[in-house]
């Protein structure tokens, strides 16, 4: 019997030894489980650029007017989304700087505060022409060049209709930080998508929503223009390319400006929206959703004529190269899914990394011609996600599929190369260091908030974890230095409420040289700057900086070892270190 026992024993621990060889290893806990998958990619195609006005005006008639508007909705029954994923990034901030000065907008113009410590001094004021309702600054810095962007509507020529929303650029020489000298204005038809400066060019894409065409006869205004200076330009009907299944009656405008000399390189147009931008090197690309119908024939169901269709959300990706000679449209590719958000593309290192919601739905129209009305009935659904990896030629390399099970991811982001998913409660980390074999590699409790990443050194990740409205943040640092086995190193959950929107560009404060962290909150006294430390180990609440404004748009900048807490109104200079305040600076000067 003994024997008998033992041989059992042996022989159930040999199995398991074996079994084990054979696995990659664990599959992560929680429900953003994946799988290896195939990428369902299909070529672009030839983008045939408009022949007239007319040709225009007929592809955005034609946008938004198929029986498919019945049932893109939202299911009502869906379950909650869970957490949401945010990059924190600095580019296109409205607070600035090249070291020596700072560079922040007001209400009228730009402020330039010098960064000398307790000695630091507004040293110029620079009026710009920004009347009006306007939203959406941002400024990009190059060289002693600084561009201010907004969003503004725009009037007719006796000012007295409003024509739409026009992106503005102004820019400045900042030779002389004393005296500051504007050199070029500029305006896009549309609101702003996003910019990227790319090697000393401004890349703009805007996108203009159409809520009336105008007649036939007057296709030639629905042309979006630009203007430089004192020159109006008008996109011409060949700079257009028609897309194919526009979702929207929307134009797109992507345009090039030269920081140098503030002129437009160049610009070209497509007739649809676009919902998400990302740039690398001398490669733009802009993507958006479409829908792709199939219909059966007309079958008859008394007193009903019935047709079956079958829809699937797939996501077109276009890239744009740029060169000395401008703007041209290279290959594109047509990814199999929805794009999860404007944040699920990224392109690094020459791979595209893209996170879709596959969402496959059958319908029928039933239609009665006797008595006039028509009726639509779902018959299935299919929602899931997936990750795709694309190489410098859009062709697909590698993948993950399945995400979060029959409901699908809420979010993704991409830090360096890894992506960060969450679905439900869950957050799960995929190793893309190998684009050929992605792998989930770790998941970790989410509380259905939204997470502000920041690339926190050669191995960890500072996550920012903000609840809902009226809730305590919540800060976390994970360390994936095995990628494998990526994990949590510490957190903190300091009874602070932050203020304003942290999720805006440069919000968060966080600095991996120094350790800090900042954000702007509200304390028992009234408005404060939080300021946190993570030492290596664990994270300590310095405490908090008060402050005589509201500090919703506070922007945090350290510069040698001294804290500059910077906002429209004032900058506050201060020591970290000893948590004293240095010195107050105000703005108030225009």
């Amino acid at each position: 019997m003994k024997k008998t026992v033992c041989f059992l024993l042996v022989l159930i621990l040999l199995t398991g030894i074996l079994s084990a060889c054979g696995e990659d290893g664990p599959e992560p806990a929680g429900p953003v489980y994946g799988e290896r998958g195939e990428v369902r990619r299909s070529p672009l195609g030839e983008l045939a650029p408009a022949a007239d006005a007319q040709a225009v005006l007929t592809a955005l008639s034609s946008a938004g007017q198929r029986e498919s508007d019945r049932w893109q909705t939202e299911d009502p029954e869906a379950p909650a989304t869970g957490a949401q994923l945010a990059l924190c990034t600095d580019a296109g901030d409205t607070v600035v700087t090249d070291g020596s000065h700072i560079y922040m907008l007001d209400s009228y113009g730009l402020v330039a505060v010098s960064a000398a410590g307790a000695s630091s001094a507004v040293r110029s004021y620079t009026k710009v022409e920004r009347a009006g309702e306007r939203w959406g600054d941002r400024l990009y810095l190059w060289q002693n060049r600084i561009a201010i962007l907004w969003n503004t509507v725009a009037w007719d020529d006796e000012d007295e209709a409003p024509e739409g929303v026009e992106t503005r650029i102004v820019l400045l020489d900042l030779s002389d930080p004393a005296a500051p000298k504007q050199f070029s204005a500029l305006a896009v038809e549309g609101s702003l998508v996003e910019a990227c400066l790319m090697d000393g060019t401004l890349c703009v894409v805007t996108q203009k929503t159409l809520l009336s065409l105008p007649k036939a006869e007057e296709a030639e205004t629905i042309l979006p223009k630009l203007r430089e200076n004192d020159r109006t330009m008008t996109l011409q009907a060949g700079e257009l390319y028609l897309c194919p299944d526009p979702g929207k009656a929307a134009l797109t405008v992507a345009a090039a400006v030269r920081m140098e000399d503030g002129r437009f390189v160049d610009a070209l147009g497509f007739t649809d929206g676009t919902e998400a931008v990302c740039g690398e090197g001398q490669d733009l690309l802009l993507a958006r959703t479409r829908w792709k119908e199939e219909a059966s024939a007309p079958r008859q169901e008394p007193p009903y004529t019935v047709v079956d269709y079958k829809a699937a959300a797939e996501t077109e990706i276009k890239r744009l190269r740029l060169d000395e000679g401008g703007l041209t449209l290279n290959e594109g590719c047509v990814l199999y899914g929805a794009l999860a958000d404007a944040g699920a593309m990224d392109l690094r290192e020459g791979k595209l990394r893209v996170a879709a919601k596959v969402d496959e739905r059958s319908f029928s129209v039933y239609t009665d011609e006797a008595h006039g009305w028509t009726n639509a009935q779902n018959s299935s659904h299919l929602s899931e996600s997936q990750l795709a990896i694309l190489d410098q030629n859009l062709d697909a390399v590698g993948a993950l599929a399945k995400l979060g099970g029959e409901t699908g991811i809420s979010a993704c982001r991409f830090l360096r190369s890894n992506a960060w998913i969450t679905a439900g409660d869950s957050l799960t980390l995929a190793d893309l260091s190998d684009p050929l074999n992605p792998k989930l590699c770790g998941s970790f409790p989410a509380r259905g908030e939204t997470l502000l990443l920041r690339d926190w050194g050669a191995a960890a990740v500072l996550a920012v974890s903000l609840p809902a409205p009226a809730g305590e943040v919540k800060l976390t640092m994970y360390d994936f230095s095995s990628p494998a086995a990526p994990k949590e190193l510490g957190s903190l959950g300091p009874e602070a409420l932050p203020a304003g929107d942290l999720t805006a560009r440069g919000a968060l404060f966080a600095d991996p040289g120094s350790g800090l962290i900042g954000l702007p909150a509200v304390g028992d006294d009234g408005a404060e700057y939080r300021l946190f430390r993570w030492n290596g180990s664990k994270f300590e609440d310095k405490g908090a900086f008060a402050l005589d404004f509201t500090p919703d748009d506070t922007r945090g900048l350290l510069l040698n070892g001294v804290l500059y807490l910077c906002s429209p109104a004032q900058v506050c200079v201060t020591d970290p270190e000893s948590m004293k305040l240095l010195a107050t600076v105000s703005n108030a000067v225009g």
